[in-house]
């Protein structure tokens, strides 16, 4: 279990705790096999693709020299990528969505733990749900997604959350190991309001995907249904 830290908690403070909770959140089966350290990289690399897709594509001029305001972390889990993200960029409000309530209570305690609960909400809740919540629709800059799901629940469950412009940032595999357009075609992502995938990274794969246009309020459609009848 992880301690209680100095009140407030300092950048390093704050470092060694996270890495307690995600190894707690490995040894509950919330986080996959690997070195903690492995998993905290790849976080960082989120946050390195989306402050170059914002430099080359801004969301809003303001954004050109600052990280995204509002953020949605879709199946948050063990808060990876999320909570690595909200330490990083400090002054950003994030969301942190996952239907299972014991990884829920967990990232709770993560993030009351990690001194972010001004900027940090943990939200219970399927994402089709939450998505047709009105107050939440087309009012996040960026959406992340780990290890959500295949790519049409991904971008079904995204599109209603982003306002134009705001971008969806996905784990892949590497450049080379799969073909963006194969597994998130145009056609598909249009019928959202979304441009095409671009892929970036190197070491770790991205794929990243504009909002162009409002959502259809049609879409996400009810829980379940974007898996067992995918859009693409």
């Amino acid at each position: 279990m992880v301690g209680s830290p100095a009140w407030p908690p300092t950048a390093s403070d704050r470092s060694a705790t996270l890495g307690d909770l995600l190894a707690e959140a490995r040894d509950l089966g919330f986080l996959g096999a690997g070195p903690v350290s492995r998993h905290v990289d790849q976080s960082r690399a989120f946050a390195a693709v989306v402050e170059v897709s914002l430099a080359a594509h801004p969301v809003r001029d303001e954004l050109v020299a600052g990280p995204p305001r509002s953020v949605v972390d879709l199946g948050s889990g063990a808060g990876v990528p999320g909570l690595v993200l909200a330490l990083h960029w400090q002054s950003t409000l994030f969301i942190l969505v996952d239907a299972n309530l014991r990884r829920a209570g967990f990232l709770l305690r993560a993030v009351r733990a990690l001194g972010l609960t001004a900027r940090v909400t943990v939200v219970a809740q399927r994402a089709e749900d939450f998505g047709r919540t009105p107050s939440k629709r087309g009012r996040f800059d960026l959406v992340t997604a780990r290890g959500f799901g295949r790519p049409a629940v991904v971008a079904e469950c995204a599109a209603p959350l982003l306002g134009v412009g705001g971008l969806l940032v996905v784990s892949e595999p590497p450049p080379g190991a799969s073909v963006p357009g194969g597994r998130w075609p145009a056609e598909g992502l249009a019928e959202l309001g979304m441009g095409q995938a671009e892929p970036l990274g190197s070491e770790y794969g991205f794929v990243v995907v504009t909002q162009q246009r409002a959502c259809p309020p049609r879409y996400p459609r009810r829980v379940g249904v974007p898996a067992k009848r995918p859009l693409f």
